[in-house]
């Protein structure tokens, strides 16, 4: 699914990104087959039928904030004014973002990454679930060792 990027700007400017929280554990996070992540992925799957742009936003605990975010560009959507400059007038592919917040994350506090596609959400894929499953897993390896990723 392609969106044009004058359209979801003024998604972002108007502030009428689709936004739902959520609390999960992380003991829950890191398990594969995580039953509390179901109410995440079925509102990724509901609200995308409606809106493009969604903030599915999970508090792990007081400092840490993981959000799946449906966009067109690899930043978070309130970083409205950045995306504005970066993108050029045209159609983009609309993609799902896993974005982690927490202090000891790196330097910027934030991680962003490509999970998968709008696609990948509507069919219920697995690989989608699964690339989640592995990025949620190494950014927890990441605080767990002081910010750095554990060596394999």
């Amino acid at each position: 699914m392609k969106i044009a990027a004058t359209r979801a700007i003024q998604i972002l400017k108007d502030e009428n990104v689709t936004t739902k929280d959520f609390k999960v554990t992380k003991v829950s996070l890191k398990k594969a087959d995580s039953k509390p992540m179901e109410p995440v992925w079925e509102f990724l799957k509901t609200a995308t039928e409606d809106k493009p742009l969604l903030d599915a936003a999970i508090t792990v605990n007081k400092d840490v904030t993981v959000r799946l975010q449906t966009s067109i560009i690899n930043l978070p959507l309130r970083y409205v004014s950045q995306a504005e400059k970066i993108l050029d007038d045209q159609d983009y592919d609309l993609n799902v973002y896993a974005i982690i917040e927490a202090e000891a994350i790196n330097s910027s506090h934030l991680r962003i990454d490509q999970i998968g596609t709008i696609e990948d959400v509507q069919n219920s894929n697995k690989d989608l679930r699964a690339n989640f499953h592995d990025w949620i897993n190494e950014q927890f390896d990441r605080l767990d060792n002081g910010g750095e990723a554990k060596d394999e």
